[in-house]
Parts: C-alpha cells; structure tokens; sequence
C-alpha cells in the first residue's frame, strides 16, 4: 500500500490542477477565492501527497466542523492524475480517513464526470448518490449532432439576425439574470455580489451575449475553462430571447467556438431535471453519471431514522 499524507492548501495546489487534461474549473484557487468573498465559510484544498508528488486531491468549503458547498460551487470536485487502480483505491482511503477524522459532517463532495472509481470512499463508509451530467465531444461536434427541432429553432433565430458576442460588462445581464428565476418563481442560487464579480475569474471565464441587430440584449451564457474542458455555468433570456429561441443558438455558437480553438470536451454541467436535461442533450451530448459523496456519524444516522 502506498504511503500518502494530506496536505491541506499545497503551495503547488495550481500547477497540479494545471497539468490535467480535463480537470474542474471549481478546483482553481481563483475560483475557490471569489466564493470566499462573497459567501460565508471557507474554501480550502486538501492534496493526497507521496515523495512530495500531489497525486489526487479535493477543492472544499468548510462551515465550522461541516464540510458543504456554497452555492455557486456545482461541484466540490476530486481530481486526481493518471494512476494505476491500486494507487488511485490507496489515495481514496488515505482522503477518506483524513475527512472522517477532521470533520463531523460530509455534506456534499461530488467526483467529476472523469472520475468514476470511488471504491476507496465506499470503503471508508461514504454514502453515494448517483447523479448526471451531459458532455458534448467537441472533437466532431457540428450542427447535424443537433436535434432536428432545435436546429430549426438555430435557423430561426439566426434568421432574426441575432448576434453573439463577448463582454465583461456583467451591469445589463443580472436584470436578465433575475427575471430569468422570477419566471419560474425560483429564487436565483447566486448572489448579485458574486454575479457580477465573475469576470475576476480573467481568463477562466467567458461570457456571451445574444443581441438584436437594433442592439437589444436578449440572452446571456458564461461559461468556464480548465484545461482542455469547458463548463456551462449560468445563464439567462428575456421573454423574446425565448420566442426567438436566442438561447439555442448562443450556446450552438459557443460549442463551435471552443471546437475550433481545440477544447476536447463540453461538460453541461449536471441534467438532474428533466426540463433542462431536455435542452442539454438536444445538442447531441450523451449522459454521464458522476458521484454525489457524503459521511455522516453513526449518531447522525440514527436520528435521522427515527
């Protein structure tokens, strides 16, 4: 058995995260920080160390003893490198004890689309709930991997002569942002603070507008970078985004923008109701499970089956 130690915020926490192909944008110290200010807890890293090597780790958020996400955070990710079954079952063990240890209560960690071997936890009594995302290869994406419907409603909208483009200017879209949830009678999960702080994040992020040849906004998207992988993070249309169907053709443009400057991959970021997973796979993504990790004592457990 490999001999591992936790370290917690490693001072080459980045460059690991960095080096991986298809890591996750919520495991960045940029992102983690933004979260920071604008929502109480704290984010921190926890790195599974041998030889001085960071061979898989954790971006986290403690509140006291309880380790849950801010909203914001979609996914509290693991990430490791490429290791042998062995190794990477050893790294889960050696995380799972460090956690039961430190913490009262595992809330919420989630194991990205990446990352589907979690024996190691469920070894250590980890419970598991199996959730899904959708991820688009960008490798052959084009517009016949759309559905027929929502290629229509593409050629509708480009017939209304919608543009996209990108900006920083985060002011005009948190009114789309919050009508976008006041339709639904939803309260929106972000607050305005970390909105319109996302363009901090630099070039961690883009975000696209959809406007009306007269100028009008009428649909917004953001999405995250890390590695050769982006990430759907948040968006929102105006009543005639909706008619003209601005939101199909944003993110179709989008797709065709990261496949032409060499993303491998578009992660939809979760699908776990069915209104919107009818949208995410319309553009030819398939369904991926990814693992919802969460502890709790023995105590715990028992007053909650009373």
């Amino acid at each position: 058995m490999a001999k591992f130690e936790i370290v917690q915020n490693h001072p080459k926490w980045d460059q690991f995260v960095e080096k991986l192909e298809c890591p996750s944008p919520f495991a960045n110290s940029s992102f983690l920080k933004l979260v920071d200010t604008c929502y109480d807890g704290q984010s921190f890293t926890l790195s599974v160390v041998s030889s001085g090597n960071i061979f898989m780790g954790a971006a986290l958020r403690k509140v006291g003893r309880h380790i849950r996400p801010a909203p914001p955070m979609t996914y509290m990710p693991l990430i490791y490198d490429k290791l042998s079954h062995r190794t990477l079952l050893d790294a889960q063990i050696a995380l799972g004890e460090y956690l039961k240890k430190n913490f009262s209560v595992i809330h919420y960690i989630s194991a990205t689309s990446f990352f589907q071997d979690v024996r190691g936890f469920q070894r250590e009594g980890f419970g598991m709930q199996v959730l899904y995302t959708a991820l688009s290869d960008l490798k052959d994406f084009d517009i016949m991997k759309v559905e027929q419907k929502q290629r229509n409603i593409i050629y509708k909208a480009q017939r209304e002569n919608i543009a996209v483009e990108e900006t920083r200017d985060m002011e005009p879209l948190w009114d789309i942002y919050i009508s976008t949830f006041d339709r639904k009678s939803i309260e929106p999960p972000y607050s305005k603070d970390f909105f319109m702080a996302l363009p901090e994040l630099g070039e961690k992020i883009r975000i696209y507008t959809a406007k009306k040849d007269d100028g009008r906004l009428v649909g917004f998207a953001a999405i995250l970078l890390q590695g050769k992988c982006a990430y759907y993070y948040v968006s929102g249309n105006t009543h005639e985004g909706l008619s003209l169907g601005a939101s199909p053709l944003l993110m179709f443009t989008i797709l065709e923008k990261l496949k032409k400057e060499g993303y491998s991959y578009f992660d939809w970021c979760a699908i776990n109701l069915p209104r919107l997973a009818n949208f995410k796979l319309s553009f030819g993504s398939k369904a991926v499970p990814y693992f919802a990790l969460y502890y709790e004592p023995k105590w715990l457990r028992m007053l909650k089956a009373r």
